[in-house]
């Protein structure tokens, strides 16, 4: 029995000026059946039925003639300049994936094939395949152009750092203000089966290396009574001169006293002189400091007679340090106040074995990294965090100092 629907699409097909040969080719591409295709064309449009014969005079059929002719003309007019010279080009587009998934780095193969609806006219149409993971963020994407009515094979390579997942695939064909697309899904999946390979490596034979002759990082000895340098003529090695007349060479010389020096001058007993009288905080805990080189209960006297407890902290730390004695740091009931100390101290006096007494992690690192960065690379595996571990590491590793 024929289908109505399917005469019906074919008369309006051809009222739009789509020929006979593109609609059945067209209804074929899309699984209708050759017999039930024939079958609607025929009764769609029948074959022309034998009329009887009619005789007429020769006048009649001149009229007839000169009728029909006029017709023609007038129809000939009104087509060229009212309808359209034919349909416009219409697109349809199917993808085909080879695979439904493919693996991180590998092309995603496919086929496109677009359809002319039209005139059966071959013409260039632009193709465009876009990947798109299910966000709607373009991962890649590729562009090229076949002919009409063409079958053609392509493939998109999928990025080696995409992640395994579900992604799809939209094909965009372009032809002038016509387009059609198709989109099909398909998963990237990650190769877990990759075997090293078993070949066996050639040896490297390292390079000579030439000898680098540098200074350390640092030639400080925390010294303000020493000259510090290091160049060609001291071998690259680190020198230490020192310098005459200095205030913290802990000797009170005859151009010094408790006024000018208090690092090397104690200050006399039962002078009743208030020599912190005017003085800020911190000028008043560095000249603390200079007291406990020379007189260490006196300092440690004056800082606990500080009231603000940070302050007090910080005073008690500084004698710590101008004394090199680490029981003043135990005195600290404040865990943070008294890490802080013994980081000073450590660093100060160059002892790393101070820095192991600190109790938090991160502050026992950086004690370390102090040594570090001033070439003691023995601390690297006292290191708890690994990045600090690692660059510990690579400074021992680029610092090169071997003497002639």
């Amino acid at each position: 029995m024929v289908q109505n629907s399917l005469v019906k699409y074919i008369r309006e097909q051809v009222r739009a000026g789509y020929d006979i040969n593109s609609i059945k080719k067209y209804l074929l591409e899309y699984g209708y059946a050759k017999s039930r295709v024939n079958e609607a064309l025929q009764f769609a449009y029948p074959p022309t039925e034998v009329k009887h014969i009619f005789h007429v005079s020769k006048t009649t059929i001149a009229l007839v003639i000169a009728i029909v002719c006029s017709l023609v003309l007038v129809s000939t007019g009104i087509f060229m300049f009212l309808i359209p010279k034919g349909p416009s080009q219409l697109l349809d587009v199917e993808t085909d994936l080879i695979s439904a998934s493919v693996e991180e780095g590998e092309d995603l193969r496919f086929t496109s094939q677009i359809f002319n609806l039209g005139k059966a006219k071959r013409y260039d149409v632009s193709l465009k395949y876009e990947v798109y993971d299910l966000k709607d963020s373009l991962i890649t994407f590729k562009e090229e152009t076949i002919a009409l009515e063409t079958r053609a094979s392509s493939s998109v390579n999928i990025p080696l750092d995409i992640k395994p997942g579900n992604y799809y695939l939209r094909t965009t064909a372009s032809y002038g203000d016509k387009t059609a697309k198709a989109t099909s899904a398909f998963r990237v999946t990650k190769d877990e089966s990759i075997v090293p390979n078993p070949t066996t490596p050639k040896p490297v034979v390292p390079k000579p290396v030439t000898p680098t002759y540098v200074c350390p990082i640092s030639c400080d000895d925390d010294n303000s009574c020493t000259s510090d340098y290091c160049n060609e003529e001291t071998n690259y090695e680190c020198k230490h001169a020192i310098i005459e007349l200095c205030c913290g060479n802990s000797i009170c010389e005859s151009n010094e006293d408790y006024n000018s020096c208090l690092a090397d001058c104690s200050v006399p007993a039962n002078t009743g002189e208030d020599i912190f009288k005017g003085k800020p905080i911190s000028e008043k805990i560095e000249m603390i400091k200079n007291i406990a080189k020379t007189d260490k209960e006196k300092a440690i006297g004056y800082c606990n007679g500080i009231e603000q407890t940070g302050y007090k902290y910080n005073c008690l730390s500084g004698v710590a340090t101008a004394s090199n004695d680490e029981e003043v740091c135990i005195g600290i009931s404040d865990e943070s106040y008294k890490d802080t100390c013994y980081k000073d101290l450590a660093t100060t006096n160059r002892n790393n074995d101070v820095c192991a007494k600190i109790v938090k992690d991160s502050k026992r690192d950086q004690c370390y990294m102090n040594f570090a960065t001033k070439g003691d690379y023995t601390v690297c595996d006292k290191l708890v965090n690994k990045y600090l571990k690692q660059s510990c590491e690579s400074l021992e590793k680029l610092s090169v100092n071997v003497p002639s």
